[in-house]
């Protein structure tokens, strides 16, 4: 049975549990897999490569007292609150990339185990029913992936609408009309569970649903609970007021450009921010919610100094490793946004 530590977080703040995945991340998780299980009170946590004003209902979100993070992973901006459960594997010794099923697969199999009939699908999804109650994402650093996911059990759904100010452009190409219509609780099907014999489904509220999840965790690995000392955790406050409580990185400055170009492929939004001069690209920005294994600041230093042509960008897409930067894209469908 393969060994795992659990390490228990019962803080409800994004910018605290954030820092606290960092830190474990970087400075703990190095010779055994760590699983976490975390809550945030309402928040929007936006993803690393995304413009922040564009992804949230700003007024909204100011009236309702509702936090807004940025996280070290990329993928889309995701709706938060009590009802919702994070987890997190951190994973060492991993110097490639992972399927997403690699991490999903434990966490479908669980639901499974309670009479959920729960499913993998697309690149980072979890759905029921056809609708979405999962999203996940990762990043890799010193060797080490992590891997997290959202798991909707008992969300404010009219609040997920209202808080993402997402993309029309978005719900077009994946056929379907609003956030709303996208997702879904799993409290609804535990009660149905419940109502054909299944026990430990019975009269779920959050906190029984996740000593469910972790008790099946117990099962499968070799789970031992730690602690961390508090110097660590002093570590963790320190992060989380120099880099998670702060504009600069939950807002950053949205990228001025000549020419923005963007739309959404199979490896989701991407769009390219160009400062140009005499027709020649002196910086790109990108944004969107794509996922990458190699730092994405990598490729946008490839296109300064290239003419801004069909051509010349071809170029360089093609001569890229736009698996690594952006996912599954082609240099051919890249281009015919951009130029």
């Amino acid at each position: 049975m393969e060994k795992m530590i659990y390490i228990s977080n019962e803080n409800n703040k994004p910018q605290y549990n954030l820092a606290f995945e960092e830190y474990v991340f970087t400075k703990v998780a190095d010779d055994v897999p760590v699983l976490l299980l975390w809550q945030n009170e309402p928040s929007v946590i936006i993803g690393k490569f995304q413009n922040t004003i564009e992804e949230i209902n700003y007024d909204y979100i100011r009236e309702s007292n509702i936090n807004v993070v940025r996280r070290n992973t990329g993928g889309g901006a995701v709706y938060h609150d009590l009802g919702n459960l994070n987890y997190s594997f951190i994973i060492p010794g991993v110097n490639t990339k992972v399927d997403f099923k690699t991490f999903t697969i434990p966490v479908v199999k669980a639901l499974n185990s309670y009479g959920v009939p729960v499913e993998q699908t697309g690149r980072n999804d979890i759905l029921v029913d056809g609708r979405k109650f999962s999203g996940n994402a990762q990043q890799f650093s010193g060797g080490k992936l992590l891997h997290h996911g959202t798991i909707m059990f008992d969300v404010d759904t009219e609040a997920v609408q209202k808080a993402l100010n997402v993309k029309a452009g978005k719900f077009k190409s994946k056929a379907t009309k609003s956030v709303r219509s996208r997702v879904t609780n799993l409290k609804p099907y535990f009660d149905e569970a419940a109502s054909k014999g299944i026990e430990a489904a019975s009269n779920l509220d959050i906190p029984g649903f996740k000593d469910l999840l972790l008790n099946w965790f117990s099962k499968e690995y070799d789970l031992t609970e730690i602690t961390l000392s508090e110097a660590q955790l002093a570590e963790i406050e320190d992060l989380r007021k120099t880099k998670y409580e702060t504009d600069s990185w939950n807002y950053g400055t949205s990228p001025k450009a000549d020419v923005s170009r963007g739309d959404y492929f199979r490896c989701g939004y991407v769009e390219f921010n160009f400062s140009i001069k005499s027709n020649r690209i002196k910086k790109l920005k990108l944004v969107g919610d794509f996922f990458c294994s190699r730092p994405v600041e990598e490729f946008e230093t490839m296109f300064e100094g290239v003419d801004f042509t069909y051509d010349a960008v071809l170029k360089v897409l093609q001569e890229a490793d736009l698996s690594s930067y952006l996912g599954d894209v082609t240099a051919e469908e890249l281009i015919e946004v951009i130029i």
